[in-house]
């Protein structure tokens, strides 16, 4: 049985008398241990796919299962603590400004009901697994995007999730601090067998670090398979776009710079 399996899932937006149909018929299977990329361009409907793996958007229609439970089953409560099994890090890092490093990584396990003394030593460790032990004091405002970014890992692996879903989370980054990241969510991975779901437009992001990859257009699925599959023959015109994007970009950063870099 899958992790995350995905059945029929359509979402539709309501208003000024007009509908949306950001996704349509999505069927995908996910599973524990993976990591998997869920790739398209801007305003294909995957960020919307995203929020509804954890429910923060409730399909319209179909089934969003986690571990064999169907989350339309649950109440509020159950609800809540299913979603404490999923992590999530975003673009833009949604760090608490007025907090340093060590207390944002602290908040979500003081909401959990942890102890002051526990949850600090608990967020130590979390630092140090994500590289930045020595950056616990420093405020948001003081650290780079990728140390940002780190604390966001730490903060989101606090409660321990099963899953951790990861929403454009390189995309603010440039190409080495991406690389870095990349690496650090691998290493998660291949540590702490946590199945992770990368939403991205780049496709070098999902060449480094995806085994399978499913391309979203249109709010459609058009295409799944693993990254060697759909790199080496492309089925959809939007692989094939994405493909080529990449390969104009690395050429132009190797035109730029003299050598050849993430892009």
């Amino acid at each position: 049985m899958s992790e995350i399996e995905i059945r029929n899932l359509t979402k539709r937006f309501e208003g000024n008398g007009q509908t949306v149909e950001a996704l349509r018929d999505i069927d995908l299977s996910i599973e524990k241990g993976d990591i998997f990329g869920i790739i398209g361009m801007s305003g294909a409907g995957k960020s919307t796919l995203v929020r509804c793996i954890n429910y923060l958007e409730k399909p319209t229609q179909g089934k969003v299962l986690i571990d064999g439970v169907d989350l339309e089953d649950l109440n509020e409560k159950q609800l809540r603590k299913k979603r404490s099994e999923i992590g999530m890090i975003f673009q833009s890092f949604y760090l608490l400004e007025q907090k340093n490093a060590l207390d944002n990584v602290c908040f979500p396990l003081e909401i959990a009901g942890m102890k002051k003394k526990q949850a600090r030593e608990k967020a130590r460790k979390l630092l140090e697994t994500v590289g930045i032990g020595d950056k616990e004091k420093a405020y948001p405002s003081q650290l780079s995007g990728g140390q940002k970014q780190r604390v966001a890992i730490a903060r989101a692996l606090a409660t321990e999730p099963k899953i951790l879903l990861c929403d454009e989370a390189t995309s603010a980054l440039d190409p080495q601090t991406t690389k870095a990241i990349l690496s650090l969510l691998k290493e998660i991975n291949e540590k702490y067998g946590i199945t992770i779901v990368i939403i991205t437009h780049q496709m070098s992001v999902v060449s480094q670090i995806c085994k399978k990859v499913a391309i979203i257009d249109n709010g459609a699925l058009v295409e799944e398979g693993t990254v060697d599959e759909i790199f080496r023959s492309p089925q959809s015109d939007a692989a094939r776009d994405l493909i080529f994007e990449r390969k104009v970009r690395y050429i132009r950063n190797f035109e730029k710079n003299g050598e050849p870099a993430v892009v």
